[in-house]
């Protein structure tokens, strides 16, 4: 299965809804599985720093198929100091997260504009309302 156009944009009015619901504007990034864009929405009212940081979360997630706070993680276990600044940059902080289809990875959402556990709430929902996996 390939993340279809349609599919993102279920994964986005899924993730709007879920940040409507706890009070907060955010960007949603959702990329393939080659980290190319499919779409985004920026929330009205959503910081502007927050676009670049939901198309970050997507991508690192896409490239390193495991949720952004787990690669975080990762990196400190590992002693892999500077790694985030591999690939363009990427995220090492909750808020993104791997999609998946029949245990296959698809893509990955990327969600940025509340706290870390926010963002990483709205796409575990996003991703639950549009029957996928992470």
């Amino acid at each position: 299965m390939t993340l279809t156009s349609e599919k993102a944009q279920q994964l986005v009015e899924q993730a709007t809804i879920k940040a409507q619901q706890i009070g907060i504007n955010v960007c949603i990034a959702i990329v393939d599985s080659g980290a190319h864009l499919i779409t985004f929405q920026r929330m009205d009212g959503a910081f502007l720093g927050s676009i670049d940081v939901a198309l970050k979360k997507a991508r690192t997630s896409a490239l390193f198929p495991l949720p952004t706070g787990d690669f975080g993680q990762l990196i400190r276990d590992a002693e892999l100091t500077g790694m985030e600044l591999s690939n363009g940059l990427l995220a090492a902080f909750p808020g993104g997260a791997p999609l998946k289809s029949a245990d296959v990875q698809i893509g990955a959402i990327g969600i940025s504009g509340g706290s870390a556990e926010q963002d990483l709430e709205i796409a575990q929902y996003a991703i639950e309302q549009a029957e996928l996996a992470q």
